[in-house]
């Protein structure tokens, strides 16, 4: 009954549309003949009737035109709703033999509908009605819904994966999610493939064969042999290319699938080199490798590599850096760093430190926070050195930090120094175009004396003999770290010793450097070389007092009973580790240096291979570790977000309780004494 209304009301509105054309065709086609009529030249009836019979022509043709066209619209939408059922149920059955996974969901994220691929990737299964999203392919609809990029999310069944795409479909009564996926299982595979063939390059060099020539010059050639046959074999064991491009120095390409291998073997030819032995020599050799892990050319990849192996080189040796598009991760550096720097080099970076400091407009140099002797004394060497050049120089200190009054005491007799220490605030207000900001005694620019200061800076140069722990968020423009010196003050004596007059160099600031060394080789006890001696000998020579460096180690009463409060707890953990914890209101700054002598007196209890010391003041846990030589403390250090040195390193943690700290050392130390 509803479809003959319609036809009807159709045929209305063709006969009104078309007689509404007749109309209009009519008068247009009287116009053309009265305007024919009155444009002939010479009016006659056979005219006449000609041009009369064209107009009705012209005017039946447009009516009957016309009739048919509006005739043929309402058919065609006619036609649209005759095929809606048919396309509609095509459209369904496309879906439901779809070859990949198409389901449907209510507003609950439960499974209403799903088609037949579906269902057989779910074969064990009688019914998914009611089946969640994430108990199928392991990821909610949530997910889905939230995943925006052009992929879309991963889900993964049966070996296959897939790559989904969200629609949400509203009704009156319900909301429904309906997802379609995409299979790429093949392309997936194709890309781990290539991903896998990508090109590997890394850097390999011998570190110490050279220093073995001290002990016995004639096994170097057959030390180099094995060493050389080891690598060989390892290379052809993971079928890489092994070349060597300079004596003790390798290039290793190879594929990233391989790479993978060596980083969860974690890189076990380190183990392999270390157990080499030649002649009596009970001296491990080792070496280092840069590798590069990056997306990019081939000569990126080279940089690259070469610069993950001076990281290597830089945080001690005997390690594998492999630097990826994110960062870069370490393996090994379990043996102590040997002496290996050479007169050379100090003297190649204190030219070019020297060249920065005459260009700069002014140098400000600072260490660590809390200074200590090893920074302090490096500061006022390097000082010397920028007042050599004739620069404008000011050291930036805690102008309040007590436990470098005596130092500072010690050089108010030098008139160049009354004015030369500066706080914190006023150093921001030296800071100009054209300043070099030099840092001694700082492997990690956040806790500089002021990391503001090195950041905002255009020229900034490093010192420092701790190991590098990561890259810095700027390139140092000279930079010179040297884990195997024992202090930085032993490496700017090597740098004044090459660059200064004799007497260039005061008595007093030769016994604050003499300090240094004293401090960070516990008395010429620990980490101690022949270039430690070297540098000591020079520094006794222009006139350091080691009486005056004793008195200095002095400490008070005061200071000697807060030291007891970290005996009085402590705790062995694994029969070779020391762990004392102090945490009360009497804690104050100064308790910093009272936590790292702490850490050194453990040491001296039998049995004991690493000594932990943490002290909290204010919000900050303060950590000190030092260790025997057995123990790399600085690997454990860096799971806790510090660093230092391999046998001596530190970590500030902020916003975690003690309990929680303690838990995270144990970690970290069981991660490392496996």
């Amino acid at each position: 009954m509803a479809k003959n209304s319609k036809q009807k009301n159709d045929l209305r509105a063709i006969r009104k549309e078309t007689a509404l054309v007749f109309a209009i065709s009519g008068m247009v086609c009287v116009l053309l003949f009265a305007a024919g009529v009155l444009l002939l030249q010479e009016v006659t009836a056979p005219k006449v009737l000609l041009l009369a019979a064209i107009c009705l022509v012209l005017h039946g043709s447009v009516s009957v035109f016309s009739y048919y066209f509006f005739e043929k619209r309402s058919k065609a939408g006619t036609l649209d709703e005759a095929l809606a059922p048919v396309m509609g149920r095509i459209m369904f059955d496309a879906v439901v033999k779809m070859s990949t996974p198409v389901f449907l969901c209510d507003s609950s994220e439960r499974i209403i509908w799903y088609n037949n691929t579906t269902e057989e990737l779910h074969s064990d299964r009688n019914k998914l009605y009611g089946e969640s999203v994430s108990e199928l392919f392991g990821v909610t609809l949530a997910e889905i819904r939230s995943n925006r990029s052009d992929e879309g999310a991963r889900l993964t069944c049966d070996g296959r994966s897939f790559r989904a795409k969200f629609n949400h479909i509203k009704t009156d009564n319900d909301d429904y999610s309906l997802v379609m996926t995409t299979e790429t299982t093949e392309l997936d595979a194709l890309t781990e493939k290539m991903a896998g063939d990508e090109l590997i390059v890394a850097y390999i060099i011998i570190d110490n064969l050279g220093e073995m020539l001290q002990y016995d010059s004639e096994i170097y050639r057959p030390a180099s042999s094995q060493i050389d046959e080891v690598l060989r074999d390892w290379a052809d064991e993971y079928g890489g290319i092994l070349k060597e491009y300079e004596r003790d120095k390798y290039i290793f390409i190879t594929e990233a699938r391989v790479l993978d291998e060596l980083i969860v073997q974690k890189f076990d030819i380190l183990d392999r080199v270390r157990a080499v032995r030649v002649g009596d020599t009970n001296l491990p050799l080792t070496i280092s490798m840069g590798v590069s892990n990056i997306h990019g050319s081939y000569e990126e990849k080279e940089r690259t590599a070469h610069a993950a192996l001076d990281m290597a080189l830089q945080r001690g040796g005997d390690q594998a850096a492999v630097k990826g598009d994110t960062g870069i991760d370490f393996y090994g550096g379990i043996t102590k760093t040997v002496q290996k720097r050479t007169n050379v080099r100090s003297r190649v970076i204190s030219n070019e430190l020297m060249s920065a400091m005459k260009k700069a407009s002014n140098v400000l140099i600072m260490g660590h926070k809390f200074a200590d002797f090893d920074a302090f004394g490096a500061c006022v060497g390097l000082a010397q050195i920028a007042l050599y050049c004739g620069a404008p120089v000011n050291i930036v200190i805690n102008m309040a930090d007590r436990n470098l009054i005596d130092c500072r005491n010690l050089l108010e007799s030098a008139s160049e120094y009354r004015s030369i220490f500066v706080d914190t605030a006023d150093a921001l207000d030296l800071l100009e175009t054209g300043t070099l900001v030099v840092v001694a005694d700082v492997n990690n620019l956040k806790i500089a004396e002021l990391p503001e200061l090195a950041y905002r800076t255009e020229l900034l140069a490093v010192i420092d003999h701790h190991r590098k722990t990561a890259e810095f968020d700027r390139a140092p423009d000279v930079e010179y770290i040297e884990p195997s010196a024992s202090a930085t003050c032993e490496i700017v004596a090597e740098m004044l010793e090459q660059v200064l007059p004799n007497d260039e160099l005061s008595a007093a600031e030769a016994t604050l450097m003499l300090a240094g060394i004293t401090l960070d080789t516990k008395h010429f006890a620990k980490d101690t070389g022949t270039r430690t001696f070297s540098a000591a000998m020079y520094l006794r020579d222009r006139g350091a007092d080691p009486t005056v460096v004793q008195s200095l180690f002095r400490e008070s009463y005061s200071d000697y009973m807060r030291e007891a409060r970290f005996r009085s707890n402590v705790e062995i953990y694994r029969e070779k580790v020391a762990i004392t914890v102090v945490e009360d209101d009497e804690s104050s700054a100064a308790d910093r240096i009272i936590a790292s002598k702490a850490a050194d007196n453990l040491l001296m209890v039998n049995g004991i291979r690493a000594s932990f010391a943490v002290v909290r003041i204010g919000d900050t846990l303060h950590l000190s570790a030092r260790s025997s030589g057995a123990i790399n403390v600085q690997l454990i250090v860096e799971e806790l977000g510090g660093g230092g040195h391999f046998a001596a390193a530190g970590a500030q943690i902020k916003d975690k309780s003690s309990a929680e700290m303690l838990t995270a050392l144990k970690a970290a130390i069981d991660k490392h004494l496996k």
